[in-house]
């Protein structure tokens, strides 16, 4: 999928070291998607990266690596592999890509920074990644597999041929086994605090 031509208008920080910015994505009918960075010494890592105001743009510095949960969150990541010279990393089963990335990520695989790669069951081309701060502190980014309405608790998707319920059930208990303070969606308002409660409920949504 092409990168989105709609711009995000401001960088939040759910966490000092967490950024955060969405837009309404046009290619999907105006539904909303979400982006993350983590500040960490191996420099400045993007995941699911959107597009930015200039000025915004011009803020990320030291962009060290991009990357995907899914092989269709492309979005900005071969345009800033252009400008700022940092790998992509991409899902180990990803399919149709643009361009070829870096790296493909599984489980096994080593990133930097304090990420790590979580394989996901629900969906064919994804996976989760986890990052823990020097604080001890973790987000967890879960990619598609929780979305959210305007004003609605989180949910898991409802597109047959895109996404497996028993498979995400299975993805979203598996997690819940895991430690983590922030859960950062790639179509939902990233939460700190209350994380695993939201992550249960969705189990728990028809």
């Amino acid at each position: 999928m092409s990168e989105p031509t709609t711009r995000a208008t401001r960088i939040d920080r759910p966490l000092p070291w967490l950024l955060h910015w969405s837009i309404e994505d046009e290619r999907i009918g105006g539904f909303r998607s979400d982006a993350y960075a983590v500040e960490t010494p191996a420099g400045l890592l993007l995941i699911d990266a959107l597009p930015l105001e200039p000025e915004l743009e011009n803020e990320l510095e030291g962009v060290a690596g991009l990357f995907l949960t899914h092989g269709n969150h492309q979005r900005s990541a071969w345009r800033l592999r252009a400008r700022f010279g940092a790998p992509v990393y991409a899902p180990a089963a990803a399919e149709g890509l643009d361009e070829e990335p870096a790296v493909r990520v599984d489980e096994s695989t080593e990133l930097p920074g304090g990420l790590r790669a979580v394989t996901a069951d629900g969906f064919t081309d994804a996976s989760y990644l986890v990052f823990e701060h020097a604080d001890g502190t973790r987000a967890l980014f879960c990619g598609d597999l929780l979305c959210q309405d305007p004003g609605g608790p989180l949910r898991f998707p409802v597109q047959p041929d895109y996404f497996d319920r028993a498979g995400g059930e299975a993805d979203a208990r598996r997690l819940l086994e895991l430690s983590f303070d922030a859960l950062c969606p790639a179509h939902a308002e990233p939460m700190v605090g209350g994380c695993r409660a939201a992550l249960a409920g969705a189990l728990a949504h028809p």
